[in-house]
């Protein structure tokens, strides 16, 4: 019954098609909802992949871009070393002489000529030193002088005696050796004639006492001879020793009267008097054991020394004779020309410095001991070594490189030496050459064989040099 009625009703005309209508009428609202989730959906994707696929346009055109065009790159080109080396040093300045003056006696200072600035000359009296105890050594000098002349006159008179009678006593011993003679042929004589009877035995005897007594007074007279010769021996030694002790009396005096002259203080030289501890009054102490006891230093100023501690690399461009350029603070816009006169014979072995001196002519006394100095010198180079910014130098742990460009715009990497810092600048030793092309502070995307287009870049020193 339920089915029948079902189909009764689905077979009634005005059922059937209301159902149809809002069948349909369900179906386009349907379809139109859906179209419109789609075009939604459609809107949202155009909106987020559009600009993606413009992004990516864009890079794929900038990489085919990079592809045909190369990197740019900023470039210099390595310059020869100047002909000339120059560099510039401190230096301190000394007089050429310099002495300081100290008392070579005690006693109180009774004048001072001269202060400090003063201008002096070689030998000028600049002070003067009483010495009274001094003076007094030198009297007792003096009398012990006159003491030993006395005695020394009164040896040598003793001498003349001793010696006359010497001459007397051998004058005697001849005249004994003569008579003595004369007693031998007497008595020979009347031996002869006593034989043949002509003269008598008592005055043969008589002739031969007379020669035994001849003997006696020789031999007498050749002992006295002896005994006078060897006063003249001990007269001769005390004559010595008269002149010895003279000459220790006068030796003293002349020390004593050597020492005295010191009492006037002089200048050793032409100079100017830089120190002055002293005034008339003061109690002055010979020798130099402390400073209370210098009393003036004198500086020879008209030629001045400098001292310059060259670097071990600047060694080979300092000659004697060669001329350097100084700079005073005091004087900025006066240049002095100074001589290497002098050069150390080794290196420091801690600084690593040569010693050099230079001496400056000062006849205007315009610079002072003890100032401050800038020394330029300049030296033709040898060797002109290639000369690059220091911007184009790359570190790393297995040296330093540098990047250049060749003809055909292709980037070489270079491992090089430096030689020297010249500030901002490097001398290059090994690795490139005058003239080699080379990329200045090169980014990290340069590599060895990379296609570059140069561009110059404007070098420092010219620029500096063009606007001078």
């Amino acid at each position: 019954m339920e089915s029948g009625q079902g189909r009764s009703e689905n077979l009634t005309p005005g059922g059937s098609s209301a159902r149809a209508h809002a069948q349909k009428s369900g179906s386009k609202t349907w379809i139109l909802f859906v179209v419109l989730i789609l075009v939604a959906l459609a809107g949202l994707v155009a909106y987020g992949a559009l600009p993606r696929m413009a992004q990516k346009q864009a890079l794929d055109e900038h990489t085919k871009q990079q592809l045909t065009q190369a990197f740019p790159v900023s470039v210099i080109a390595a310059q020869p070393g100047p002909e000339v080396q120059e560099f510039t040093l401190p230096g301190a300045t000394q007089a050429i002489q310099d002495a300081p003056i100290y008392a070579r006696v005690n006693g109180y200072l009774r004048t001072r000529n001269v202060n400090i600035g003063d201008l002096v000359h070689k030998g000028e009296v600049l002070a003067e030193i009483d010495t009274p105890e001094l003076d007094q050594q030198v009297q007792g000098a003096m009398s012990s002088v006159e003491q030993a002349t006395a005695n020394l006159d009164n040896a040598k008179e003793a001498y003349e005696k001793t010696t006359s009678d010497a001459r007397t006593a051998a004058a005697n011993v001849q005249k004994a050796k003569t008579d003595l003679q004369f007693y031998a042929r007497e008595l020979g004589r009347y031996k002869e004639l006593v034989s043949e009877g002509a003269v008598s035995q008592e005055d043969t005897d008589g002739r031969f006492q007379a020669y035994n007594g001849g003997i006696a007074t020789r031999d007498a007279l050749i002992a006295a001879e002896k005994s006078a010769q060897s006063s003249v021996n001990a007269a001769k030694a005390a004559v010595h020793v008269a002149e010895a002790a003279l000459n220790t009396s006068k030796a003293t005096l002349h020390q004593y009267e050597a020492t005295r002259s010191f009492r006037t203080v002089v200048a050793p030289f032409d100079g100017i008097v830089i120190k002055r501890n002293v005034d008339a009054g003061a109690l002055i102490t010979s020798g130099s054991n402390s400073g209370t006891n210098l009393l003036f230093e004198v500086a020879k100023t008209d030629v001045l020394r400098v001292f310059v501690y060259v670097p071990e690399q600047f060694v080979p461009f300092i000659h004697v004779g060669e001329q350097a350029k100084l700079v005073f603070q005091e004087h900025p816009r006066q240049d002095f020309i100074g001589t290497v006169a002098n050069v150390s014979g080794g290196i420091d072995p801690e600084s690593k410095t040569l010693q050099v001196e230079i001496h400056v002519p000062n006849t205007k006394n315009l610079l002072l001991p003890g100032m401050y100095a800038s020394v330029r010198f300049q030296s033709p180079v040898a060797v002109r070594l290639p000369k690059i910014p220091a911007t184009t130098v790359q570190t790393r742990a297995d040296g330093c490189f540098v990047y250049t460009v060749d003809k055909k715009n292709v980037v070489h990497l270079h491992k090089v030496e430096i030689g020297r810092d010249l500030g901002g600048y490097f001398e290059i030793a090994r690795g490139i050459s005058s003239g080699d092309i080379v990329v200045v502070s090169p980014p990290d995307s340069v590599h060895e064989g990379l296609t570059v287009t140069p561009v110059e870049a404007a070098d420092k020193d010219k620029t500096a040099a063009s606007k001078s």
